[in-house]
């Protein structure tokens, strides 16, 4: 299964940003490289950021979320995703009961 996951970033002390950012880095290369993760995306503006996560159950993904050293620090977000083409046959089939 996969989840997109957002992150709005809030406020790391000074006095643990170094580490706690280089940790963070660290997880992140190891999620990457295990799979876990497909992709992550920083904002632009850099007040959060993006990955695409897979999982076999939501608490799956819930505790890798939880296990990300900036977890603490951001407010999180999660949607469940579907493949795109599943889900448009569903909704044409949906709407083709609904016209009759």
């Amino acid at each position: 299964m996969k989840y997109l996951v957002t992150a709005q970033a809030g406020q790391v002390p000074p006095e643990l940003g170094v580490d706690v950012y280089r940790a963070a880095k660290a997880w992140m290369n190891a999620k990457l490289a295990d799979g876990s993760l497909d992709f992550h995306y920083v904002f632009a503006d850099l007040t959060g950021g993006l990955v695409i996560a897979n999982g076999g159950s939501h608490e799956e993904v819930l505790d890798r979320i939880l296990d990300f050293p900036l977890y603490p620090f951001f407010q999180w977000e999660v949607d469940a995703l579907c493949d795109w083409s599943h889900s448009y046959d569903k909704i044409i089939e949906l709407y083709q009961r609904l016209s009759g």
